[in-house]
């Protein structure tokens, strides 16, 4: 069985919500149009972690359950905000959890023949402290988030996911 099938289809919704959610904060969608996207992203994510949850094993196996479901929660409650103008501080703080664990894990990948899980969690969580930064904190650094997002969507999910998919990771 191909050990990246599961995470690169995740990251294929992520790199599309990601744009999406990033073109909407420029203004060019409306934010309540993008709802739908996100409860797909955090729906197909969520779903694909409980039937690996019931198939878990072993601590990696329960390690990469317990990431995806980060990345599903994270799309549900922004959903869920879109549709009904929840206070974001929560969302926050729940960003500064992810983002501690996003550069554990990017530590724990670190290999000097192979540093791509470095990068990429690295680079997600650069985009959870931002949001910590700027919905718990309130640091106004809003014009950031939107490139951000479409940059990290690109090129810290979307194209990995083809890899992924391709087999060529």
């Amino acid at each position: 069985m191909y050990p990246f099938g599961m995470l690169g289809i995740a990251l294929l919704f992520v790199g599309i919500v990601l744009v999406m959610n990033g073109v909407s904060a420029l203004g060019k969608i409306d934010a309540k149009s993008t709802a739908f996207m996100n409860l797909v992203t955090g729906f197909v994510i969520v779903l694909g972690n409980v039937i690996m949850l019931a198939k878990a094993g072993d601590a990696i196996e329960f390690r990469n359950v317990a990431s995806g479901f980060l990345f599903g929660f994270t799309y549900l409650f922004i959903a869920a905000n879109y549709l009904l103008k929840l206070d974001l501080r929560p969302f926050g703080w729940f960003s500064l959890f992810v983002a501690i664990y996003a550069t554990v894990m990017a530590i724990d990948s670190y290999s000097p023949d192979d540093i791509r899980f470095t990068l990429l969690w690295g680079a997600w969580a650069l985009l959870w402290l931002e949001g910590f930064l700027e919905l718990s904190l309130k640091l106004k650094i809003s014009k950031i988030f939107p490139f951000l997002s479409i940059a990290e969507g690109i090129f810290a999910a979307f194209i990995p996911s083809m890899f992924m998919l391709m087999e060529k990771w």
